[in-house]
């Protein structure tokens, strides 16, 4: 995971933000975060922006997996049911182990609604972010053999 914070931070520093940089724009900033390690003036730069390109690619939508959900560290996701064509915004409201049952009670747009967790993959799953159209049909569903 790309560390975000040093990342601005690089960017300023790039930028002039923070360190001035010369009349030919080259960093004068020795304490820029991809200079660590003694990265020469280009390899620096060279660093920062793989590092940014990680960062958008981090934020593109992709389907959570079942342990993100149980561990409750994601709160708003895309809800995709496999027998509807669209995908709803929720927001998770509790864990809970009703009958025996893993399941995640979610704040939806219609109210809530109880999703169990071990048919995660086959009857629903969640995004990280809104899907396109094609995301959604590129991603194989648990059942999938296709």
């Amino acid at each position: 995971m790309v560390e975000r914070e040093k990342l601005i931070r690089a960017m300023e520093y790039c930028t002039g933000d923070i360190v001035p940089v010369d009349e030919n724009d080259e960093c004068l900033g020795d304490v820029c975060p991809f200079k660590e390690g003694g990265y020469e003036s280009g390899d620096c730069q060279e660093n920062m922006i793989r590092a940014a390109l990680a960062l958008l690619r981090e934020q593109e939508p992709r389907v959570l997996t079942v342990e993100e959900i149980r561990s409750g560290a994601v709160e708003v996701a895309w809800i995709e049911d496999a027998d509807k064509a669209e995908v709803i915004p929720g927001i998770w409201f509790r864990l809970s182990n009703k009958g025996g049952d893993e399941a995640v009670d979610i704040h939806i747009r219609d109210g809530f609604v109880g999703a169990r967790l071990e048919v995660y993959g086959k009857l629903w799953r969640c995004w990280s972010a809104r899907p396109t159209e094609e995301q959604r049909k590129a991603a194989k569903w648990d059942w999938d053999e296709t």
